[in-house]
């Protein structure tokens, strides 16, 4: 049985996933990195014209708060994203892990996630769980963007 990481969401289908992290670059002009000096600023500061907020928390704030537990978070009631400031600065620069936790954040946003009871008599499936959906709209976005996908090393044991 797959055990959830987050929420327990409706289905979405990979295909969605990607047409919706595309589709969200390509509105918000975020462009293909095509050298080092590319800068994501004015993509993220656009998200504010449509009533996202994004709310940067001063490093030591944020390890205090989340006891350096989580990396970013999304609340659908005030459609506030939250980061610690050194994920935004590197998010901004083009950095690969700290883009792909603000695309992982903005995914919860763009999939509709919302927190809420649920009852049901089958297992989940992947399909069905709010982080595996945020991390595939996170791995389409820089993929978008023109990021090598993260190849997970994997080790043979006999």
């Amino acid at each position: 049985m797959y055990q959830l990481r987050g929420q327990r969401v409706a289905a979405t289908p990979e295909s969605t996933i990607r047409a919706n992290a595309f589709g969200f670059c390509s509105f918000l002009n975020f462009k293909p990195k095509k050298s080092r000096k590319k800068r994501y600023d004015q993509s993220l500061e656009q998200l504010s014209l449509y009533g996202i907020t994004l709310n940067v928390v001063a490093d030591d704030e944020w390890t205090s708060v989340t006891f350096g537990s989580i990396s970013g978070h999304y609340d659908p009631l005030t459609r506030t994203i939250s980061v610690p400031e050194k994920i935004y600065i590197d998010a901004c620069a083009g950095v690969r892990d700290a883009l792909f936790i603000m695309m992982h954040e903005i995914g919860h946003l763009i999939l509709g996630h919302q927190a809420s009871l649920h009852y049901s008599k089958t297992p989940p499936t992947f399909a069905e769980d709010a982080e595996w959906q945020a991390d595939k709209f996170a791995e389409y976005a820089l993929y978008y963007l023109g990021y090598e996908e993260e190849k997970q090393l994997a080790f043979d044991f006999y």
